[in-house]
């Protein structure tokens, strides 16, 4: 018996001349096309995900939301953030520094072999020592101005090395007060569609590194060059950028909270965190942001930068913002001058014991016993700062490793825990 042809699988005519369209498909071919959909949608779906894990930003970069390990603290996690200053703070006049190198020296030879030492080739260390000046009044101090030709061709590593050592000096603001940076943060922090690229390639050859920190000392050459007002604003703005997180508590739904409460409602705070807390977990839960969960004197300056102090030109330091963290109305103000801290440190606080907890104070310390930062831990490795007391400065939320990478790597850095005493 003759075998009927079989319909074709598509075709565009008909028997009667009418337009239509006719489609067959067998098991086959059903399965055949099904089959391959699915390949092309899991193949577009591999490529995505592929593409977004080789350009998703590192946890820590501005953008990401990140989770913290869970602990005694509860469940965090932290966005970064750049903040920068009000201009109210901002003038085209600014100076960081007066432009001077200050070294700790008696003669030009320990001055020329402090600076070989840092990488300065001799042609470079003859144009410094001619110049070079004793600081009037103080002894073992001498100063000299470089040329601005001489700044802009150190390279980054000679950069490094030198400015380091200048740090060390308290009269090389520019060095010891920096605009700062971390590595993470850089693509952010200048603004190419508002700042010149060219002016932006500049600052970054004029930068220096400590660890994963990268700092800018030289903005007064750099402003000396410039002729527009308004270009110095902007970049004077975008330079007092400073990185910090927004950490954020998971509240859980009608649970109990009174873990929570031990923890950051420590120093006799519980009755000032058990209201928000518990009233978030009888609603069904959800993130809290942490800054509602400080002292009140943390959490009115928390992300602000600060005041100047009557008749000077710089804010508050981090001993300050530090022992003041629990302070009720007026801050002690004592604790401007390093013997006010340290008889706060006496007669207020005892060395800490076990894990770090919330509001205990971290002391930054040198071998020859001088401190030079304070923090407060609040958890995970988060500390509560001021970096120093410019201000360009704010409080901020910061990772412990931020912190440290601000301060100087060529020094053994000491930390110690201190609590206040009775809590």
């Amino acid at each position: 018996m003759p075998i009927a042809p079989q319909k074709p699988h598509f075709t565009l005519g008909s028997p009667s001349g009418r337009s239509f369209i006719q489609m067959r498909a067998s098991k086959r071919s059903l399965l055949n096309i099904s089959s391959g959909l699915v390949a092309i949608a899991v193949f577009a779906f591999v490529a995505t995900w592929g593409v977004k894990k080789l350009v998703a930003k590192p946890d820590g970069s501005i953008g990401t939301v990140y989770d913290l390990p869970s602990g005694t603290w509860g469940e965090l996690n932290a966005q970064p953030v750049l903040i920068e200053a009000p201009n109210s703070l901002l003038s085209p006049n600014f100076r960081l520094g007066d432009s001077r190198w200050y070294f700790a020296a008696n003669s030009g030879t320990e001055v020329d072999a402090l600076l070989r030492a840092a990488g300065l080739t001799p042609a470079q260390t003859a144009l410094l020592l001619p110049a070079l000046q004793p600081v009037t009044g103080r002894s073992g101090l001498m100063a000299v101005t470089p040329p601005p030709q001489l700044i802009r061709e150190l390279t980054p590593e000679v950069r490094s090395a030198l400015y380091d050592k200048l740090a060390l000096i308290p009269e090389n603001f520019a060095q010891v007060e920096p605009f700062r940076i971390t590595e993470i943060h850089l693509d952010d922090w200048l603004d190419s569609e508002t700042l010149p690229p060219e002016l932006i390639a500049q600052v970054n050859s004029l930068m220096w590194r400590r660890g994963s920190s990268l700092l800018f000392s030289d903005y007064n050459t750099l402003a000396d060059s410039l002729d527009s007002p308004a270009v110095k604003l902007e970049l004077l703005r975008q330079l007092t950028r400073k990185a910090s997180l927004v950490v954020k508590l998971r509240v859980p739904d009608s649970g109990d909270v009174e873990p929570l409460v031990a923890y950051w409602g420590t120093g006799g705070r519980a009755e000032k965190v058990r209201p928000i807390l518990s009233s978030l977990a009888r609603s069904g839960g959800g993130e809290l942001d942490i800054s509602n969960l400080l002292p009140i004197f943390a959490r009115q300056r928390l992300y602000r930068y600060p005041d100047a102090l009557p008749g000077t030109d710089l804010g508050p330091g981090c001993h300050w913002t530090a022992f003041n963290f629990f302070t009720q109305g007026a801050p002690d103000d004592t604790l401007h001058a390093p013997e006010g801290v340290e008889k706060v440190l006496s007669d207020k606080f005892v060395p800490a014991t076990g894990e770090p907890r919330f509001g205990d104070i971290i002391l930054l310390t040198l071998p020859d016993g001088d401190s030079i930062h304070s923090a407060v831990y609040i958890a995970d490795g988060i500390v509560y700062t001021k970096n120093g007391p410019s201000l360009a400065t704010p409080y901020v939320f910061s990772t412990m490793q931020d912190m440290l990478a601000f301060y100087p790597s060529s020094e053994n850095i000491r930390l110690t825990y201190y609590r206040r005493a009775g809590t």
